[in-house]
């Protein structure tokens, strides 16, 4: 039981760390546009691999909640909330930027 609870709280410090670098960009991009090169470089570093690790993160945020055998007061459900707003926004985003180029 222990190594699980440890499994989840490493997946769901990652969830929360992706979902706030994702943020950020964000923010940078609309709000306050800072054009700094630490900044753009660490955005076009990670941008692409925080993006990519959405979807495993919600396979194991889903895998460990059917393991916790569906706890609503733990770590993998918030997990599995936080991965699935991420994920449907940051590929929404990137869908509603392409969605001209395809017409």
């Amino acid at each position: 039981m222990d190594k699980i609870y440890n499994k989840e709280k490493i997946v769901f410090y990652l969830s929360i760390a992706t979902s706030l670098f994702l943020l950020f960009i964000y923010l940078n991009s609309t709000v306050f546009k800072m054009d700094f090169v630490l900044i753009g470089v660490f955005q076009e570093m990670l941008t692409i691999p925080s993006v990519l690790v959405q979807p495993i993160l919600l396979f194991l945020s889903l895998r460990l909640y059917i393991r916790m055998q569906l706890k609503v007061k733990s770590f993998a459900f918030c997990t599995l909330i936080v991965s699935l707003i991420t994920m449907f926004l940051a590929w929404g985003s990137l869908i509603k930027a392409l969605w001209p180029l395809v017409f």
